[in-house]
């Protein structure tokens, strides 16, 4: 039978295989051969001398074991959340304190057993703190709180702008914070990260809301320092938010008062003319706020939509007392009857002047004074007017149809006071005029 390739090559590697085995074994027992003859060559002494050393070596690590332990203390090794944060010395208060910050922030903390040396400067209270990856939220560079991560600290910041934002202020990009106020990644004690709401609260009213730890000695691994303590002594919110805002509003315009000086009114007394009317405008305001309250305002644009009218007011200048020169009380120039004793009658004494005129002529106050009666008289002057001239001076007008004025009403030179008649003791219409100084008549030609 004739072999295929195929089987001869088989045939070939299982006797090559055979032969490297036998050589294998053969070595082996050539090996053993040899190092029994070398031991049966090894005398006593030598096998003594060698287990002597190794005795003597083990004795010194052994001894250099113990040593090593009573010169070093016992440690705890610490583990938060899986992470070895460092070591704390193994006092039970210690342990106490840390599980109780671990169960208050939900750290898992777990302790290992190690014997070590450690530096006496090395900070094992930072470690009892618990240092965990928070976020600081910052006011030019300095924290104000932390956080437990990005998106609470800008939910944080987004409630206390919207706290200390202006009310009605629809627009909230016109609300910012003062300063540079920004959130940085670092790590603090467990105690000291803040919900969001416990956060706000402490922004808003640092005076009633102290943060939890901060009388410990706490480590800021990252390079923040920790908040400053005086700041919980602030009723001041800790961040500040300005806003803008530009409203329209109607206004009023005031009308002015122009004053008339008037002599036919007693001093202190007016009239108005012409009533005021105020005007309308629509101002444009820029208004600026700080924390919600107006600090600032100015008008950026106004436009009038309606004028206001100016209102007109006469103001009296008379103060009852003759001044300058005296006129003539009727338009009528012609005198009847002069002043002294008549001739005729009995030769009676005329106290003053008649002046002719028909019934109705107006008559005119000569100069300023004060009414003093006005009305019917029954010595014989008819419907009459007395006015007091001031400085013992009086003037009287008899005869009159009516008067128009009455007693206690201040005149001014020029004004009508009545209307000619024929009342009285008279023969004929006109104008009795009389002057009186202290009571007594006097020539009135000087007073007309």
């Amino acid at each position: 039978m004739k072999l295929t390739a195929k089987m001869q090559g088989v045939i070939h590697r299982l006797r090559t295989a055979s032969r490297k085995e036998e050589q294998e074994h053969t070595r082996w027992q050539r090996w053993k051969k040899y190092w029994r003859e070398e031991w049966t060559r090894v005398s006593h002494p030598r096998l003594y001398i060698a287990s002597a050393v190794s005795a003597a070596v083990l004795f010194g690590i052994s001894y250099a074991a113990i040593n090593q332990i009573q010169h070093t203390s016992e440690w705890k090794q610490v583990y938060t959340d899986g992470t070895y944060v460092g070591m704390v010395p193994n006092d039970p208060k210690v342990q106490e304190s840390m599980q109780q910050i671990a169960l208050g922030y939900h750290v898992d903390l777990r302790f290992h057993n190690v014997h070590t040396d450690v530096p006496g400067d090395y900070d094992w209270q930072a470690v009892a703190s618990l240092p965990t990856q928070a976020v600081a939220i910052t006011s030019n560079g300095s924290p104000i709180v932390y956080t437990e991560d990005t998106l609470s600290a800008t939910k944080v910041l987004a409630m206390v702008r919207q706290a200390l934002a202006p009310k009605g202020v629809a627009d909230l990009s016109q609300v910012q914070f003062v300063g540079n106020v920004a959130y940085h990644p670092v790590v603090v004690s467990a105690s000291q990260v803040m919900s969001p709401d416990a956060a706000v609260r402490y922004i808003l009213h640092p005076a009633h809301q102290p943060l939890a730890g901060r009388g410990t000695s706490l480590a800021v691994i990252a390079g923040v320092k920790d908040p400053v303590s005086t700041s919980k002594h602030q009723n001041q919110p800790l961040l500040q938010v300005s806003a803008e805002q530009t409203v329209s509003k109607e206004v009023t315009i005031p009308y002015e008062t122009h004053y008339v000086k008037d002599n036919h009114l007693g001093v202190g007394k007016v009239s108005v003319v012409t009533p005021g009317k105020p005007g309308k405008a629509v101002e444009k305001i820029h208004l600026k706020y700080l924390n919600g309250l107006l600090v600032a305002q100015s008008v950026v644009q106004k436009e009038v939509v309606q004028e206001p009218v100016a209102e007109v007011v006469k103001k009296g200048t008379n103060a009852g007392v003759a001044d300058g020169n005296w006129q003539w009380p009727s338009p009528y120039h012609d005198i009847t009857s002069g002043f002294g004793w008549r001739s005729l009658g009995g030769g009676e004494m005329h106290p003053g002047v008649d002046i002719g005129c028909p019934v109705g002529t107006p008559i005119y106050a000569s100069n300023n004074g004060v009414v003093e009666d006005a009305g019917w008289n029954s010595g014989g002057y008819g419907n009459w007017v007395k006015i007091n001239n001031g400085n013992g001076i009086e003037t009287v007008y008899g005869h009159m149809s009516r008067p128009v004025v009455h007693a206690g009403q201040t005149v001014a030179k020029g004004q009508l006071i009545g209307y000619s008649g024929a009342t009285g003791h008279v023969t004929g219409p006109h104008l009795h005029y009389e002057v009186r100084i202290h009571g007594k008549p006097v020539p009135p030609t000087p007073y007309m």
